[in-house]
């Protein structure tokens, strides 16, 4: 049986809220066939498995993105990065920060 790891929010709301509690990383480790992923690829995936809107992408650079949420005052930098192959991902947040 091959790994497959997904820590990761269920929803953009679950997202923010957890955030706002201290957690700052998520990953995805998926080792099943047509799975390996380079870390824009990997962003796209956590997109798509979290369901961020669209709308709530600030501004998307490929394995950063910037996202917003209407009930809360401020943005979350995430970050995608590589865990050691192509299957296994890291996804750091941060605040934003105006100027960044």
């Amino acid at each position: 049986m091959k790994t497959e790891i997904y820590e990761i929010p269920n929803s953009i709301t679950q997202m923010f809220d957890e955030f706002a509690k201290g957690e700052t990383s998520y990953r995805i480790i998926n080792e099943n066939d047509n799975m390996g992923m380079d870390n824009n690829q990997s962003m796209q995936h956590f997109i798509e498995c979290v369901g961020i809107p669209t709308e709530n992408i600030e501004n998307d650079e490929g394995t950063q993105i910037v996202v917003s949420h209407e009930d809360y005052n401020y943005k979350i930098v995430i970050d995608a990065g590589g865990l050691g192959d192509f299957y296994s991902h890291g996804f750091e947040m941060s605040r934003y920060e105006d100027g960044q």
